[in-house]
């Protein structure tokens, strides 16, 4: 890929971050480039729709007062869903009958773990998808945070994940994104963060954080040197693409120079 002229019009990057922005430059700069700038979306996958279907239930389930907050409720609100706006778009990713009842049914599953692991009708939150739009350090971040709340002593911030649980050596990247948005709610309430949550509710498992005053510190390095790199690319035109173990997943490698060889 060749660096810009005088002639050529710089790139221009979007004048934000988020979580996933950040991780999507980090694992490769040049996928950045494809989703974010040059704004090539990637399909939908059975994934992200599975998980977009259980947050819309669980928004919904936790947005009501706490004893309408039942396993019936939650069916109501599933079907609801699902008739209105989810069975057309799952139906497009599945094609078949019988894929179809099995994103149904394993989206379901995720929503009955979460009653195992927790009871909806006794937890009440400050906030339910929260949307951020702040700065760290000069550089604006956008995003929403699933639930937060107050304790003694500060903000315990969670995030539901439909995904499989990840291998312990992985798991502290997967703290990042609540990191980030703690650092933000912090900011605005003036309290701190003292504990972060992912609920993978697919298998039943809740991980914890404690945050400590270097999590925070991090949080601000990688959100500034991101932002230098990002401008500093768009500036010389390059965006360089980093072969990894995820390339076979990418949903730009049939056009990546690195495999279109």
């Amino acid at each position: 890929m060749r660096p810009l002229s005088a002639s050529d019009t710089p790139l221009v990057a979007p004048p934000y971050l988020s979580p996933s922005s950040i991780s999507t430059f980090q694992q490769c700069p040049l996928k950045y480039k494809y989703s974010r700038i040059d704004g090539l979306t990637e399909p939908p996958t059975e994934a992200t729709l599975r998980g977009n279907f259980v947050h819309s239930i669980l928004e919904t389930l936790y947005g009501l007062p706490s004893e309408e907050r039942t396993i019936e409720t939650a069916k109501q609100l599933a079907k609801s869903l699902w008739d209105d706006e989810y069975h057309d778009k799952a139906l497009e990713l599945t094609r078949s009958a019988k894929a179809l009842q099995m994103f149904r049914w394993t989206s379901w599953w995720c929503v009955e773990n979460l009653f195992a692991m927790e009871n909806p009708t006794e937890l009440n939150f400050d906030g339910i998808e929260t949307q951020l739009d702040d700065a760290i350090n000069g550089v604006t971040i956008k995003g929403f945070i699933d639930r937060w709340h107050e304790v003694d002593g500060g903000i315990v911030v969670g995030d539901y994940k439909t995904g499989k649980t990840p291998a312990p050596r992985f798991r502290e990247d997967k703290f990042f994104q609540l990191c980030l948005y703690g650092y933000v709610l912090e900011q605005q309430l003036g309290k701190p963060v003292v504990e972060l949550e992912l609920l993978y509710i697919k298998d039943s498992i809740k991980l914890s954080h404690t945050v400590k005053p270097e999590d925070m510190a991090e949080v601000k390095k990688v959100v500034t040197e991101v932002r230098e790199q990002i401008d500093s690319r768009c500036a010389s035109g390059v965006f360089e693409p980093t072969p990894n173990r995820l390339c076979d997943w990418c949903a730009y490698k049939s056009i990546c120079p690195s495999w279109s060889k």
